[in-house]
């Protein structure tokens, strides 16, 4: 009788440290599949404003294709908006245009790049 409330014990110690350490790997595989979808927001919306900021360079520089505007844009099942803005200014007399892109999808700070090109029209 006495060996049985002894295995018992031990057999309720181990079912509980199985379950303490089961416990723990669901929390950190949890945690490294939330910073994971993170990433990949925080990379697209890089992805999306480089695209439309190199679509808009081409566009001032060359005069080819269209001015990319502001817009949706759905990716990875993910819903971001892309603002573009430009902005003619003059650098010590020389005539130039910044333009701004900013990605952002729900919930996030968005991604901005920023950058100046030579007005040529």
């Amino acid at each position: 009788m006495k060996r049985k409330g002894f295995l018992l014990f031990w057999a309720l110690c181990g079912l509980s440290a199985a379950g303490v350490l089961i416990a723990g790997m669901a929390f950190s595989l949890h945690t490294a599949l939330e910073w994971e979808g993170k990433r990949e927001m925080a990379l697209d919306e890089a992805l999306l404003a480089q695209d439309r900021m190199e679509q808009a360079k081409y566009y001032l520089r060359f005069g080819k294709g269209a001015m990319p505007s502001s817009e949706r844009v759905t990716r990875n099942g993910r819903v971001y908006q892309v603002d573009i803005r430009r902005q003619a200014e003059e650098i010590q007399g020389v005539p130039m245009v910044r333009v701004r892109c900013r990605a952002a999808g729900r919930g996030s700070e968005g991604f901005v790049l920023e950058t100046l090109v030579e007005d040529r029209g």
